[in-house]
């Protein structure tokens, strides 16, 4: 056996350990880019395109913002080095809300005309094929691609509200969800930066609806966006209630999944680091271009069971306890995905 086909049977090893033990997945933005959702690159031009600040303060904020932003800062570094005033903050928020939504909105049609496919929902129906009746997804992402994977897989999904158009929160006991007399399989999606359907009315309400296509100035979106005040915000509900459904989920992993994730939002790898580092959990990392952050993660706080995959020109690169600064193999795609999915189900 040669030293590449060692390498391919330990991946697959150890994409199948991760999957046999029921993993958390941790979705990041990597993993709504492949369904036309847009990234921070084009969402950072949207908003230089768009953002409308009035003279004095609001001026004088976003005119530091598009000056890093012009420089080369990402639009999340951009927006951190500024206090904003809470005008801009909001007309931030509300242009981030229409530019996702719009993307979202184009991703429903699609779903809904068979015309997308969802790895996620290939994974899902796997993992429902044992006696499991819950799996728990932790996003940071606003959008619905892990609603409408988990619709097109046969699954009820629930993102901390009751069922219904009009949808308030759940109360202190989840809704249990059935089908028939039976439980249904349940996809519980921890959204942490809030959800595109998740407003606030004028009276402060928390209420969940579907997305409109222009925004009613009644209502304000419960999006957490980049910038100063991102982690005060996560004080409020109804992303504090997310928050501790997610670190209640991570706390329970036996495994995780990371698709797209690049390990820069506090909110979630703590407990990641946690698990891994103290109990070894299984831990699998796909993207395209792993961050540094994640590879810092891989390295440093994965402990001894994990595997990290990304695009190496026409080729994968594969970070491993054995393999801690990676080697390039030649067989291509391995990190994307649908070949997860090949390698477990």
């Amino acid at each position: 056996m040669s030293d590449e086909d060692k390498i391919l049977e330990k991946i697959a090893i150890a994409a199948q350990t991760c999957f046999q033990h029921h993993p958390v997945l941790v979705l990041g933005s990597g993993a709504s880019i492949v369904h036309g959702l847009r990234g921070m690159g084009d969402l950072a031009q949207y908003l230089r395109e768009n953002v409308d600040a009035n003279d004095g303060e609001e001026a004088d904020a976003w005119l530091l913002i598009r000056t890093a932003l012009a420089k080369g800062d990402g639009l999340e570094e951009a927006l951190l080095k500024t206090a904003a005033p809470s005008s801009l903050v909001s007309k931030i928020v509300r242009l981030t809300w229409q530019a996702i939504a719009s993307d979202d909105l184009a991703l429903m049609a699609r779903a809904s005309n068979g015309e997308e496919h969802f790895h996620l929902s290939e994974l899902l129906r796997g993992m429902f094929r044992s006696n499991q009746m819950v799996a728990n997804i932790v996003t940071p992402n606003y959008d619905r691609v892990a609603e409408y994977a988990a619709d097109l897989a046969g699954c009820f999904h629930a993102t901390g509200f009751e069922p219904g158009i009009i949808r308030r929160r759940e109360g202190g006991d989840r809704i249990s969800i059935h089908k028939g007399s039976h439980p249904g399989r349940t996809v519980r999606i921890w959204k942490v930066h809030g959800s595109l359907d998740w407003f606030a009315d004028a009276q402060g309400r928390v209420v969940s609806l579907p997305i409109p296509e222009i925004l009613p100035d009644a209502l304000d979106p419960l999006i957490v966006t980049p910038g100063v005040s991102k982690y005060e915000r996560t004080h409020d509900e109804p992303f504090r209630s997310a928050i501790q459904g997610a670190d209640h989920a991570l706390s329970r992993a036996a495994s995780f999944l990371c698709v797209g994730y690049g390990f820069r939002d506090r909110h979630i790898q703590p407990k990641i680091e946690e698990m891994c580092g103290q109990q070894s959990v299984p831990v699998v990392v796909l993207a395209r271009t792993l961050t540094d952050e994640a590879k810092t993660f891989l390295s440093s706080n994965a402990g001894k069971n994990y595997l990290g995959l990304e695009m190496a020109g026409e080729g994968t690169r594969v970070f491993s306890p054995e393999h801690p600064d990676g080697v390039t193999i030649a067989k291509p795609d391995l990190w994307e995905f649908g070949k997860f999915n090949q390698m477990v189900l």
